[in-house]
């Protein structure tokens, strides 16, 4: 692949460029996270969970990390339903989660060694990627203990559907070669980011919501 001569320039004076491309991947990605919560006004797990699961994703691909962040949630559940009877500090709570979680996650490996499941490739799976995945527990237990189960679920759902998102387009060719070869545009996210940071005006999401209240109004008029 040939390169601009700035790119050249930066990869020649010992920035790596599998570095470069994750460091790019991490910027698209924040923008996403920005425009998902203040534009179209979806939650998520702050900014650096939905980033860390894509970046996991990419290295995992799509199917195995939703496996892998399913097992995770339903440990974590079944972990915070039992550890939530016995009197403990929270770090401790979360050092026992951790370890059901390694314990619970290798039975899911040797289940899958054993029976396939449509994931036969699992072994191959970078370990600091489940790792990466597994993280996620901490953020959905801290959203729990604060929100009712339905709205956490509801925020889980919509982390993992802005990582998925951001896991397409981080893994498109396309992208990651036009962003290494035009590295004038990461100023223009900088200053997207500003704009979107700036705006008060209605999220996409509540449009759709007070327009189906005002249908439903003039439903009741008629």
């Amino acid at each position: 692949m040939t390169y601009t001569p700035f790119t050249q320039w930066i990869l020649n004076t010992g920035v790596n460029q599998q570095v470069l491309e994750l460091l790019l991947a991490v910027m698209v990605l924040a923008t996403i996270v920005s425009f998902a919560r203040y534009i179209l006004g979806t939650k998520s797990y702050g900014i650096y969970a939905p980033i860390i699961l894509a970046i996991a994703y990419s290295y995992t691909g799509l199917r195995y990390g939703l496996a892998i962040t399913l097992v995770v949630i339903l440990t974590t559940l079944f972990s915070y339903t039992i550890l939530k009877k016995i009197r403990m500090h929270y770090i401790a709570r979360i050092a026992v989660n951790y370890c059901l979680l390694a314990i619970f996650l290798v039975i899911f490996f040797i289940v899958v060694k054993k029976f396939g499941l449509g994931l036969e490739n699992m072994p191959y799976i970078s370990g600091l990627a489940v790792i990466s995945i597994a993280a996620i527990s901490d953020f959905f237990i801290k959203q729990y203990v604060k929100k009712s189960f339905k709205t956490s679920v509801l925020i889980l759902f919509s982390t993992v559907a802005i990582a998925a998102l951001g896991w397409f387009v981080i893994t498109r060719d396309v992208v990651s070669n036009y962003m290494l070869n035009n590295l004038w545009i990461v100023p223009i996210l900088i200053a997207l980011n500003i704009l979107i940071g700036q705006f008060t005006g209605l999220r996409i999401k509540y449009l759709f919501r007070f327009k189906s209240v005002a249908s439903n109004k003039d439903n009741v008029g008629k």
